[in-house]
């Protein structure tokens, strides 16, 4: 969850999105894990991660946590039929 926000709508989505963004491309870096083995040599495996994310923006509404969570969720689930490895967003009209 990211706070602080500013109160106007149309800048807090652009806000919102680039933290977004930083989140998905840090978590597509590669990571690197050693495996050690017992008198063989070392093994570096690299894996390959994506990440869907959703994203709710909400201001002074009258949603609850859960209901917040639950729209971010669905945002969610929409990234991920929608290809995976995407954002998207819900701004709340309110």
């Amino acid at each position: 969850m990211v706070n602080e926000l500013g109160s106007d709508k149309a800048k807090s989505t652009i806000q919102a999105q680039i933290v977004a963004e930083k989140v998905r491309l840090t978590l597509s870096e590669p990571y690197k894990l050693t495996i050690k083995q017992d008198e063989k040599p070392e093994i570096t495996i690299e894996h390959h991660c994506t990440a869907s994310i959703g994203v709710t923006i909400f201001g002074d509404c009258k949603a609850s946590q859960d209901d917040i969570l639950k729209t971010a969720d669905s945002a969610m689930y929409e990234a991920k039929l929608a290809g995976g490895n995407l954002i998207r967003l819900y701004v709340s009209k309110a």
